[in-house]
């Protein structure tokens, strides 16, 4: 059974660093965001998940998961709050430290993957990017809306060309457009869209495959 079956049954070897659930379960380690409703990100959030990613490298595991829990949202965006003056510098330090604990998992080759159910939003969207393999649940939705309350969006900015080409990046960046899972797939944002009634068995069965290669 999927560990996110279980998460709300047993609290058994999680780690809980305040709105962050870690857990090491099967060669894999599974960062759960649970700030309810909708997981929006605080900087001191990401700067857990960034610890998190960081101390996965002491004892590497074979696959990094992170998702959101509840149904509605992976991560709907970064808390308005953390944009506002006086605090932009600390949120871009914890977005670029995010982005590097990323790129060190990259090359000690552990991969990352996504696992997106409802909004992947804002900085929801660029975390989801930053993963090496997103697989979303076909009612998933994605864009970056900041850019309709004046706010740029950095990761998205300096990643999104690579991964989806420049004409898509502007078509998110400027019109902050959401976007449904297929067509995040049709894109390149995402990588695998499973069926809503089928979605734990068949991401378990991903999982799997990718911990074994």
């Amino acid at each position: 059974m999927l560990f996110l079956q279980r998460i709300k049954e047993s609290k058994k070897k999680v780690f809980c660093m305040s709105f962050l659930h870690v857990r090491h379960q099967h060669n894999i380690l599974w960062l759960i965001l649970d700030r309810p409703p909708l997981n929006i990100l605080s900087i001191e959030m990401i700067d857990q998940l960034t610890a998190a990613l960081r101390d996965a490298m002491k004892n590497p595991p074979r696959l990094v998961v992170i998702t959101g829990a509840g149904e509605r949202a992976f991560c709907a965006g970064v808390d308005i709050k953390d944009h506002l003056d006086g605090r932009e510098v600390e949120m871009l330090r914890a977005v670029r430290d995010n982005c590097a604990a990323f790129e060190e998992l990259r090359a000690k080759h552990i991969p990352t993957v996504a696992l997106v159910k409802g909004h992947a939003l804002g900085g929801g969207c660029e975390l989801a990017a930053l993963c090496d393999t997103v697989i979303a649940r076909e009612d998933a939705t994605f864009g970056l809306p900041e850019i309709n309350l004046a706010v740029f969006p950095p990761v998205a900015a300096v990643y999104f060309s690579r991964l989806i080409g420049h004409n898509a990046t502007m078509r998110l960046m400027l019109t902050g457009e959401t976007i449904k899972a297929r067509e995040a797939l049709r894109l390149g944002l995402a990588h695998q869209v499973l069926s809503s009634q089928r979605f734990l068995s068949d991401a378990e069965e991903l999982i799997t495959m990718l911990v074994s290669c």
